[in-house]
């Protein structure tokens, strides 16, 4: 049986909850996977982290007000909790052969998207920005790497977020087109692949898209209840 072995909030509203237990170290994750865990109710959050050698995952979830099931799970989780996980699920997963990586996101899809950034290594060229609402919520990237930049929407929603496409807009890539993973809400998510394929010229089949949340559909996608 898996348990919680640490919970701790690596930004204002990011908590991290690590599991262990030995089923955990047969586990087969690509970067930027999703487990899907009974909170009682089936629910899927990003995996920050796999160990196999220290059987344990660790999950980053972004706790928001809507107050669904998994979301209170996660803010009453307690250290020695049991937990129900199923076998890990991607919806994307890296390109290597990729002459540069493009990660764009809000905060529920920077989880998994650094995951894959980190997995890449130092050398692999990469671009991206990630949007929150403050500096506050903005998920601290592996250590090692420069962080890529974020932009924050304060008050303005984050559904169809014109702040994120805005900041896509405006950066700076290299002409020819490598791949993009783009994780978040729903229709953000439509409309930066809409900029990327249209004004920008990038292959639709190179724009990989991961809708985490949708507004008043709970349960729906990978990150958000």
């Amino acid at each position: 049986m898996t348990r919680v072995r640490a919970v701790s909030d690596v930004a204002a509203h990011i908590r991290q909850i690590e599991l262990i237990g030995p089923e955990l170290r047969r586990l087969r994750c690509r970067p930027g996977a999703h487990l899907v865990v009974q909170v009682p109710q089936r629910r899927v959050y990003s995996l920050w982290r796999h160990d196999p050698g220290a059987a344990s995952v660790t999950l980053r979830i972004a706790l928001h007000d809507a107050g669904g099931p998994g979301c209170t799970w996660a803010r009453e989780v307690a250290v020695g909790d049991r937990v129900t996980v199923e076998p890990p699920r991607s919806k994307i997963t890296l390109d290597e052969t990729a002459s540069h990586h493009l990660f764009i996101g809000d905060e529920t899809g920077a989880v998994p998207l650094l995951a894959m950034r980190a997995a890449l290594g130092h050398e692999a060229p990469t671009y991206g920005v990630f949007e929150t609402t403050d500096a506050a919520n903005e998920v601290p990237d592996f250590g090692a790497f420069t962080p890529l930049p974020w932009v924050h929407r304060g008050g303005a929603s984050a559904v169809a977020s014109r702040v994120l496409l805005r900041a896509v807009q405006e950066l700076t890539l290299p002409a020819r087109p490598g791949v993009a993973y783009v994780a978040g809400e729903s229709d953000t998510c439509r409309l930066v692949q809409r900029h990327l394929v249209e004004q920008r010229g990038w292959p639709r089949r190179a724009v990989l898209l991961q809708p985490q949340w949708a507004a008043g559909r709970p349960g729906f996608g990978a990150g958000r209840d």
